[in-house]
């Protein structure tokens, strides 16, 4: 049996991330994932390094702050471009108490280095002269990053291989052996590995994996749907979302909240139809796409004979609370687990570096407590 000190099962931002911190200082690293690198929800997602949709607690400002800090270096780092570049946001808003809501949010995000403005109907006009505005009030304006996803995924992986990182594809995990309260191997349909450590970070799929150690994860998701375009002129120049894009979606059996921006190629990625669902897959429906489409029309008329070159579905996973999981499992001495940032791209260089530390034994510069899994050791319930 092929023993590493830490398997990680996750082949997406957050597992290829930590595997290059963890090899970059020394550990025997194993990344499993049951499929292509990236294939989840990772290389699903539109690219976005968001910064002031998230909360305003000083931990997570700080993420946002220090994360999009890193990303103007880390390319360098890690030896391969993946089209970094800041890229500005329109949050639209249609109603009085939602634009006060964000006064103060801007005020907030502000205060704490991240400059968020309210931008009245008349100058989101004069940005966005292809938009339709009637109806809405104005819009919040930031300046966020934006990447190509599957490169970024890529970047991370040949970079924790440098450095020493063995990286399998197609390796589904199919169980654990647990004894003595500590995972001693884990199982593939391939091979059998032993581990000191082993960290699931596999999004919506933890519960699945964490199963097989006999631990139950409180993790759930939802299925987002999102197109692609055939690539267009230059008529929209900033990524456009509703400003109350997650209060739409949220607690929803269905919903359309649309956000969309073009990205290098020409191309418009548009998303995101959203269901409530317990099943686990990667397939698109009907009345998302057809919704999807009806409403970036309303907000861009002249988009109404784009075509759609192609689309996808992944599942997003959240918690009860809706906070990330980070930390040890509490019923198994050896088991890390990461799952459900909210910016996840922003603070992958920041809380990769620290989860690193954390999995050696080495204390982070911030305390992450507040991300335990163990606050949910007395039990769990789900927000409606």
């Amino acid at each position: 049996m092929k023993n590493f000190d830490v398997i990680l099962v996750g082949g997406g931002f957050l597992g290829l991330s930590t595997a290059y911190h963890l090899s970059k200082a020394g550990s025997r690293v194993l990344v499993l994932d049951k499929g292509d690198l990236g294939g989840g929800t990772s290389s699903a997602c539109s690219g976005r390094a968001q910064v002031c949709e998230g909360y305003l607690d000083p931990l997570n400002l700080m993420l946002i702050k220090e994360g999009i800090k890193r990303h103007e270096t880390l390319e360098e780092e890690l030896g391969m471009s993946y089209d970094w570049k800041r890229f500005g946001l329109f949050l639209i808003i249609r109603t009085e108490e939602l634009w006060k809501r964000w006064e103060e949010r801007c005020e907030i995000l502000t205060k704490a280095g991240i400059p968020t403005e309210m931008v009245a109907r008349a100058e989101l006009e004069k940005a966005e002269p292809a938009m339709n505005t009637a109806g809405l009030l104005g819009a919040a304006y930031s300046l966020e990053g934006l990447l190509n996803p599957l490169l970024f995924t890529r970047a991370y992986a040949q970079a924790a291989e440098r450095c020493g990182a063995t990286i399998l594809s197609h390796a589904k995990v199919t169980g654990m052996d647990v004894e003595g309260g500590r995972v001693r191997a884990v199982r593939t349909e391939q091979d059998t590995y032993g581990a000191d450590t082993v960290a699931v970070m596999a999004g919506a799929w933890t519960p699945t994996v964490t199963r097989l150690a006999g631990v139950e994860t409180p993790v759930r998701h939802t299925h987002a749907e999102a197109l692609v375009t055939e690539p267009i002129p230059e008529i929209i120049h900033n990524t456009i979302e509703l400003a109350d894009f997650y209060e739409i979606i949220h607690g929803k059996q269905q919903a359309v909240a649309i956000g969309f921006g073009p990205v290098p190629n020409g191309t418009l990625v548009i998303t995101e139809a959203v269901t409530m669902t317990d099943k686990l897959h990667a397939g698109v429906s009907h009345w998302g796409l057809s919704h999807l489409a009806v409403e970036i029309v309303k907000l861009f008329p002249c988009l109404a004979k784009t075509r759609v070159m192609r689309s996808w579905g992944r599942p997003t996973s959240f918690t009860p609370d809706e906070e990330p999981i980070i930390g040890w499992m509490p019923q198994v001495q050896n088991l890390f687990t990461a799952t459900s940032m909210v910016e996840t791209i922003t603070a992958v260089p920041l809380v990769s570096e620290w989860m690193a530390m954390m999995i050696r034994g080495e204390s982070p510069p911030v305390d992450m407590g507040r991300y335990s899994p163990a606050r949910f050791s007395g039990g769990w319930s789900w927000h409606s």
